[in-house]
């Protein structure tokens, strides 16, 4: 088949001076024309080519010196990036808006049609009103959006080798959900919203954003689910680039409490709750209907956080939201920037203002538990007192026990207390070290201890946990009527008649049981109930 070249122009607005812009695709001969026009009419003022190989030109005398064009080409690498950045040629820079007031960039793609598709090389991204946003930080998010559009461009068409116009019906278009979407279209006329190239370059942004991008941003289609809330979608990109980008459960941004504000009853004070694990995490906020741009609220620290918002003490561009009169509701979307993988963002709180009580949530106890059998049994022994939790608010499921650790469960558990006079025997711990009572209690009650030593340092195996049970619970376990048969344990192995006893009571379902990992904190909360429901029967 005879190779000829297609070309696509597609450019994103932005919300620029709180109106809504305008986007098409535009005519090829038309937009050539005006592209060079562009370039013609504005005399060049620097230029840059750093470590990416992309060329960076300003036409904009606020963007005069190489520090800057060096500090851009920074933040387009801070946005996550592979193969397709080979193929960006230049970044252009105009001191206003050439292609309409609220058109702040565009990307030019073009392909080649052959026996495959195939983006083409020097690819070009305009940024309009250089003049308007003069640092790295304002230009951000739409040098993201821009970047998305190149990097979704080379994997629809150099990966699932589809032209635009079939977008519908490419794996992203399935994993995305659009078919739920009738307004989703591929066509130039459509809303601006529901172009799927925009929405493909907004999910980038949200995705694989750099810090500054995602800062204040959220997509501009308020109707749609964010890639956050669609373990489907990160599936796709996971499968597109590797191992390294892993599907996340979304961060939980809840609204705990509401008040009216004292200075102006039409304004809600709002508490918001986030769990974020590891790093801090952008708040932004947005009017329900996605009418205006989106606004920074805060930057929330790792762990848990609960925020009061006065609206009285924040800036005008942000209090408007918490005004009840204006806003029939309002969106709020917690983000946190990842150096290497996805993002990770926070499903989206939707607070409707006109039934304000129907969007309040329950403060989780402990929102590092997901499973819901380990959340009743968390719960459980908070309530009993046998756990309580780590200082940032979270119960640290998957980390590993120390025998003193457990020991310290099971005595709060049991209620034991040391037996008066009582003088340990093991010769590996003495009064004054860490877990020292503990650990007596439970040597001196016959749970640890019966090698001569207690060895409160080392860590807990699943088979140390299953003995230590079936000493403590003697009375609680019925005596099995069956030998199991288990993958990994063999009726010769020391642990096997525990770990038979466990498994003949229901304590323990897992086959294999994995004798020798480490046993974890959920791990012996869940053997912990299912014992106490057992004792209760």
């Amino acid at each position: 088949m005879r190779k000829y070249t297609v070309i696509f122009l597609f450019f994103v607005m932005f919300l620029f001076g709180g109106k809504a812009a305008d986007a098409h695709v535009v005519d090829l001969t038309n937009k050539a024309q005006a592209q060079s026009s562009y370039e013609d009419f504005y005399p060049l003022i620097a230029r840059y080519k750093g470590a990416s190989g992309v060329t960076i030109e300003s036409y904009s005398t606020k963007w005069r010196t190489t520090a800057q064009l060096k500090a851009l080409e920074a933040e387009l690498l801070a946005n996550k990036h592979g193969p397709e950045l080979s193929l960006l040629g230049k970044i252009m820079i105009f001191p206003d808006y050439p292609a309409g007031e609220n058109v702040l960039g565009q990307y030019f793609a073009e392909y080649q049609i052959g026996k495959t598709l195939t983006l083409l090389p020097n690819r070009i991204i305009h940024l309009y009103g250089g003049n308007d946003f003069t640092t790295v930080e304002q230009m951000a998010t739409t040098l993201a959006h821009e970047y998305g559009h190149h990097f979704t461009y080379y994997y629809l068409i150099n990966k699932e080798q589809l032209q635009p116009s079939d977008w519908l019906r490419s794996k992203y278009a399935a994993a995305r959900e659009l078919f739920r979407y009738p307004s989703v279209h591929v066509s130039a006329s459509g809303a601006y919203e529901w172009s799927l190239p925009e929405i493909l370059a907004e999910d980038y942004v949200q995705l694989f954003g750099s810090s500054l991008a995602l800062k204040g941003h959220m997509q501009m289609n308020a109707a749609l689910p964010t890639p956050f809330e669609l373990p489907s979608e990160e599936a796709y990109w996971h499968d597109q680039l590797g191992s390294d980008y892993v599907v996340q459960s979304p961060l939980s941004l809840l609204l705990t409490g509401y008040s009216p504000n004292s200075l102006n009853a039409s304004y809600y004070n709002l508490r918001l709750y986030l769990y974020s694990p590891k790093t801090s995490a952008y708040v932004n906020a947005q009017d329900g209907n996605g009418r205006y741009a989106s606004v920074y609220l805060d930057t929330f620290s790792s762990g848990v956080s609960e925020k009061w918002y006065d609206p009285s003490k924040l800036s005008d561009d942000v209090s408007w939201l918490f005004q009840k009169d204006w806003n029939d509701s309002v969106l709020f979307r917690a983000v946190q920037h990842a150096q290497k993988g996805f993002n990770r963002g926070s499903t989206t709180l939707k607070v409707n203002y006109g039934n304000i009580a129907s969007s309040v949530s329950t403060r989780p106890l402990f929102p590092d538990v997901d499973d819901e059998e380990m959340k009743k049994a968390v719960q459980l022994l908070y309530e009993r007192g046998v756990v309580t939790g780590y200082s940032d608010g979270t119960f640290h499921p998957s980390e590993t026990l120390l025998r003193r650790h457990a020991a310290r469960m099971l005595v709060k558990e049991l209620g034991l207390t040391l037996p008066e006079g009582y003088k340990v025997k093991a010769t590996d711990i003495k009064a004054g070290d860490v877990g020292y009572e503990d650990m007596a209690i439970a040597e001196a009650y016959g749970l640890f201890g019966q090698g001569g030593k207690l060895r409160p340092n080392e860590y807990m195996t699943r088979a140390q946990m299953a003995a230590v049970l079936v000493r403590a619970y003697a009375n609680v376990y019925k005596k099995p009527t069956t030998n199991h048969s288990f993958i990994d344990v063999l009726p010769s192995f020391w642990a096997y008649d525990a770990i038979n006893t466990l498994a003949d009571n229901s304590i323990t379902i897992a086959n294999p049981f994995h004798p020798n990992d480490t046993v974890t904190r959920g791990q012996l909360a869940l053997f912990l109930k299912r014992t106490l429901d057992k004792k209760e029967q």
